[in-house]
């Protein structure tokens, strides 16, 4: 009967995971097929080795971080360097998204401002260590504290790098309008 309650429980956390995850390895993979692999990966690593965490509090944690080494370690192993952009994440999604506003578009032309696509582009923007801050804070859902226990530098680093990833949100925000 264990048995059947921890498999229910990897089920559970890798419905609420998976997707998540795989948009987070495309920040730095930028092919959907690898991003898919290294997640697997993840989740059948953790089905053989470490059960034990599964129910506990910190499998949020783990994944994203064993994520974020395995694509580190699948961009050395293709000797390329790691690229972050959200400009072509979850592209199916973005269409089923995309957010129309006839007060932001310009009045007369009818155009449609697709929201996600212009942050994407103001995402490319911010300097690679900034993004990573940036996108485990806001697409990977971990604290400060995590974050920067994630990332080995200070809470006050991690602050910094997302008010200057604002800042600079906000510049290019005011260039396109």
């Amino acid at each position: 009967m264990e048995a059947d309650v921890l498999y229910k429980q990897f089920q559970l956390v890798f419905e609420q995971y998976y997707d998540p995850l795989c948009k987070y390895a495309f920040g730095f993979v930028k092919e959907r097929n690898a991003c898919e692999d290294i997640v697997q990966e993840v989740f059948a690593r953790i089905w053989e080795t470490r059960q034990d965490i599964v129910g506990s509090d910190i499998i949020r944690f783990y994944l994203f971080t064993a994520v974020r080494n395995n694509c580190l370690t699948y961009l050395r192993h293709e000797q390329r360097l790691p690229t972050y952009s959200l400009s072509e994440l979850e592209m199916e999604d973005m269409e089923d998204m995309e957010l129309t506003a006839g007060t932001a578009a310009d009045a007369g032309s009818g155009e449609a401002v697709n929201y996600r696509s212009l942050l994407g582009k103001g995402i490319e923007q911010l300097p690679p260590k900034c993004k990573e801050v940036f996108l485990l804070c806001r697409l990977g859902n971990f604290n400060n504290q995590e974050v920067a226990n994630s990332l080995g530098i200070s809470i006050k680093t991690v602050n910094n790098q997302l008010w200057k990833a604002i800042k600079i949100l906000k510049a290019f925000a005011k260039n396109v309008s």
